[in-house]
């Protein structure tokens, strides 16, 4: 497998490129319980088929550093599409919502790739190799079986 440099987003960060994604939860929303349980979820259908760890660190210490990008999940009870990309600006606090139509592993998931700089046009996957180059930035124990689970998608 290989992927290049070019095929990672425009705005991924350095720092992801060993495969430890930060990220954190927002606390003051509707059912943070429900938001844990689904993001978890998501998180272990992404660990599954890629290189990538999830590091939970603390919310308020997270937005008091500076240049460090992580992902912050947060949950709305609004009947909306969970394919939305939320963040503006490429360093910092990247917020992914998830929506009562966004609950399965895969749709977490799909939602999290968005908040980690990959898009893709409506009703159209994410291309291939950037979705490669973004859940194996690195090389990691049992490649070769995530790989295979990666290409069961």
């Amino acid at each position: 497998m290989s992927v290049t440099d070019t095929d990672l987003p425009s705005d991924w960060p350095c720092e992801w490129s060993e495969g430890t994604i930060p990220f954190v939860f927002d606390f003051f929303s509707v059912n943070p319980k429900r938001l844990r349980s689904l993001v978890r979820k998501g998180h272990e259908f992404l660990q599954k088929r890629s290189c990538l760890t999830f590091i939970e660190h603390n919310p308020v210490l997270m937005a008091q550093q500076l240049n460090t990008t992580y992902l912050y999940y947060t949950y709305s009870g609004v009947l909306e599409s969970c394919c939305l990309h939320y963040y503006f600006k490429p360093v910092g606090r990247r917020m992914i919502l998830i929506t009562p139509t966004c609950t399965l592993p895969p749709e977490v998931a799909h939602v999290t790739l968005h908040g980690m700089g990959l898009d893709h046009r409506k009703r159209e996957p994410f291309q291939e190799s950037r979705v490669r180059a973004a859940l194996f930035p690195t090389y990691c124990s049992n490649i070769e079986g995530k790989v295979e689970n990666f290409g069961k998608l």
